[in-house]
Formats: C-alpha cells, structure tokens, sequence
C-alpha cells in the first residue's frame, strides 16, 4: 500500500509540472484544427438534438442548406412528396474525415464545462500515469517506486508538457506506443487495473487519430515478425482489439454523415498532395492531362500550389478546399487510382522522395509550430467571443511563449537520451532484462515508423515528430534508475562462527 500511496504521490506531482508550460502561457494552446474537431461534435448535436451552442453557426447553415429540397418538394408536391426524405444538393458542405468525434467530444465537454483547461488536466494526468507505470516496469521497481523521481526530469528538459497543453489529440500518438509495448511484453503479469488502463488508452488512441491507427497496425506487424522469428511470448490480442475499436469508430462515424448528409465522408487526398508536391505527380498530372485524362484535377492542374500544405487548405482555386463540394468529393474518390499510377509511373522516384522525407521529418524536434499562434495562423474569426477573449490573453497568441527554452534543449536532450540508452545497452547487455530490451526496441520502432508515416503521408512538420521524440529521454530516465540498484550487503556472519 505505501508503495502504491508513493506512485499515485509521483503520478501527481509530474502531472503538476506537465501543466507549467500552460500556466506560462496562461491557457491551453490552440492549433488551427482545434475548431474542425469541436465543430464536428458540435454539429452533431445541433442535427441530432436541436440543441446548439456558440459553435453552431456553420452547422445551422449547412442544416438549413440540406432543408431546402425538402421545403421545394412540399410547395411543388403536396403533401405526399413532402414526407418522401430529401436528397441532399451535390452542393452540401463536405464532411471531412481524420478529425476525430471522439476527440472533438473530449473538446466539446470541456467548452460545456466552461474551461480548455480541463482537457489539459485529463491530458496531464493520462499522460503522467503511462510515464509512470512505463518507467516502473523499464526500471523493474515494482516495489520502490520512490526510486523513480529521475522520470520527473522529462517534464522540464522536454516538449511533452506542450502537447499535455495543446487542444489536440497529438499526445496520444507517444501514449500509444507506450499502451502497444506494454501490453506486448507485460500484459500477464499486470494486475486488472493497470490492464485496463492500458486498453482504455490504446483504444482512445486508435479513436482519437487516424494516423494512430496506422502506426499501431503497423507496430503489430513488426512484433507478429518478432514473435514469429525468436518465439518471444508477446501478447497481442489487446492491442487487436484497440485497432478493432479505432475501425469501428471510423466506420461508424461514416455510416452517421452518410445518414445525416447523403454522403459519406471524405478524407482530404494527403498522399496526392505529397505526390504533386515531390514531383513525380505533378509530371504525371501534366502528361496525363495533355492525353485526355478524366481526372477531376486536369481541370485545375495550372493552379494547383507548389506546396502540399497550400493544396490541401488554402482557399484558391486550384486547392483542394477552394474546390466546389462536388470536385472534392471526385477528388478524393479518385486518389487511390492517381497514387498507384504515379508510382508505377516512377517508383524510384516515388521511394526516393519519401525516404527524403522520411529522413526530415525523423530529424524535426523544434515547437515553433504549436508554441506561436500566430506562426501557426489560427483564425480568430472562427472562435466564439470567449473563446476568443481567452485566447488573445495567451503568451502563445502575442508570439511572447518562450518556446526557445525547448527548441534549444530538444537536440542535446535528444542526442544524450539516445546516446545513453545505447550505452546502457552495450554495457549492460547481460545483466539487462529481455523485457527492458524489447521494451526500449518498440518504442524506438514506434518513433521511426511516426516518421515513416508522417513523412512519406503528409508534409513533414516539426509537431509530428516532437509530440513523440520526448519518449527517448523518458526510457534513459527509466533506465538508469533500474541501474542504480543497492548492493545487498553480506549477511554478519554468526557468533562463534568461522567465517
């Protein structure tokens, strides 16, 4: 009981200097997609239950655009067409996926609640619980916690209080390679409630994002391999489940816009995007459309931008989101057909181009991105008066956070952490548990395959692969507190006793 009275105490007291970098800035941090996700819970609401809110603008618009056909079918029709069910306009906003529901709700009951801050001070408390129970198992101090206190150094010499801080589900892409070892390697000899503690979280991590989604499946492959290839005992059927949950979410996310709308949601066409932007699709675009091609984007292909960021959001004619309703939804239909041409069109081209920018984006530790509103260009006019009021009062909204502190520290801190842990390694290479090992082999797998992911999907952005290079000083911690172990001294021989 008292070791467990000392871990909640730690548990505690990290979770305290996790929120510093929000009391700093006097608020939690915004990011531009912060608004997407509350909208998307927010419109729900509004369409489910009449119930709205000061989000709710957009939604009552685009309701009430979805109820036009319907007000024409009763005036043109009479009573018996009215009570047939509308067909939404081709013209209905589109819907898009990869921003969570689930997360949006977290943000949604938070705004409810009257306070952002409450989404920091779950994220603070999950964040410092999983820290903690993975350094108690790195460090084989089950029953000497206490022995743990080097964990709460990450807090200071690293980001991960920014994502702790930051409305977004960015934390919960290290938490799952943390859940994906852990219930790999440890999951028969945790008691229930740290097992489902480590379910919950690695399904609301597979909920929360997309792109969590993918780097879990993918870590699962590489542990069957493992298994396959060394016989280790590994258990992975919770971690199948939590991929099954994050589906299912998806799917049943999709069957609701459908219902909702008529349509189901589309996914902005990432890869497309990075294709066009590297090269290799912009040359196929322009010779497949001098051939006649069919391809909705030979109709914008003089105007789309240069950059991947400014195809996909921007509002200009030849980006994605400056497309009509309709355009985009052929788009994005019309992406898996476009990738598999471009890279049988130029596949040394294609892997080329991503391992480049695989290799930025594994090597991108800066905070700039998420630590200054105004780099990140928030706009304010799509939040709510106090929303807003809240937001402008915030160092990260006046370019006054001192992200510096952490762009200065992320590569010394990094490199040592890494350089420390393959010491350990090499030094202690028979003494170390095989369980530690393989504990420091996945999570390193885990940050690669973030990378891989990142990179090669989407443009490479200093947010992606800061929200998980902080686990490299996390494992060094833990580490080096499993290996300072207090030498038993020899038991005082007997009285009369020769020694």
């Amino acid at each position: 009981m008292q070791g467990r009275g000392v871990l909640a105490g730690l548990i505690a007291l990290l979770a305290l200097l996790l929120l510093l970098p929000a009391a700093v800035n006097r608020g939690v941090l915004q990011f531009p997609d912060t608004t997407t996700y509350i909208r998307g819970v927010d419109a729900a609401m509004v369409a489910a239950t009449g119930h709205s809110s000061a989000w709710s603008e957009n939604a009552k618009r685009a309701l009430s655009a979805r109820a036009i056909p319907a007000a024409a079918a009763r005036s043109a029709g009479g009573e018996e067409l009215a009570e047939r069910p509308a067909t939404p306009a081709a013209s209905f906003p589109v819907v898009l996926s990869g921003r969570s529901v689930f997360y949006g709700a977290l943000l949604y009951a938070a705004d409810w609640l009257g306070s952002f801050w409450w989404v920091a001070i779950v994220q603070a408390l999950v964040t410092a619980t999983a820290a903690l129970l993975a350094a108690r198992r790195v460090a084989c101090r089950l029953d000497s916690p206490e022995r743990l206190w080097p964990v709460l150094v990450v807090a200071a010499v690293t980001s991960v209080g920014l994502q702790v801080a930051l409305l977004m589900p960015d934390i919960f892409a290290p938490l799952a390679i943390l859940a994906t070892a852990q219930i790999a390697l440890y999951w028969r000899a945790m008691a229930r409630g740290e097992r489902a503690f480590w379910s919950v979280l690695l399904a609301a991590a597979a909920l929360f994002h997309s792109g969590n989604l993918l780097v879990i499946g993918l870590l699962v492959s590489l542990l069957l391999i493992w298994r396959m290839r060394t016989r280790t005992a590994l258990c992975l059927a919770p971690i199948a489940l939590a991929l099954l949950v994050g589906a299912g979410g998806e799917a049943a996310f999709g069957a609701a816009v459908r219902k909702m709308t008529g349509f189901p949601p589309v996914r902005p066409p990432f890869v497309a995007a990075r294709l066009i932007a590297d090269g290799p699709g912009r040359d196929y675009l322009d010779r497949a459309c001098a051939n006649g091609s069919t391809l909705t984007l030979c109709q914008y292909r003089d105007a789309i931008p240069e950059d991947s960021d400014s195809f996909l959001w921007a509002s200009g004619r030849g980006s994605f989101m400056g497309m009509p309703p309709e355009d985009r939804r052929r788009v994005a239909a019309e992406e898996r057909g476009f990738v598999l041409a471009v890279l049988a069109d130029q596949p040394l081209t294609v892997i080329g181009t991503s391992l480049r920018n695989i290799g930025g984006q594994l090597l991108r530790w800066q905070v700039d991105d998420i630590a200054d509103a105004r780099l990140g260009g928030i706009n304010r006019d799509k939040l709510p008066p106090a929303v807003r009021a809240t937001f402008d009062s915030t160092r990260a909204a006046q370019g006054e956070f001192p992200s510096v502190y952490y762009d200065l520290l992320a590569a010394p801190v990094t490199l040592l952490a890494l350089a420390a842990l393959l010491a350990l390694g090499a030094v202690r290479r028979d003494t170390m548990p095989a369980a530690t090992r393989g504990y420091v082999a996945i999570v390193l797998a885990g940050i690669l395959l973030n990378a891989a992911v990142c990179g090669a999907f989407s443009k490479p952005h200093d947010r992606y692969q800061s929200r998980v290079i902080w686990l490299l000083p996390l494992l060094a911690t833990a580490v080096l507190a499993g290996s300072r172990r207090r030498v038993p001294a020899p038991a005082p021989a007997a009285s009369g006793t020769a020694v």
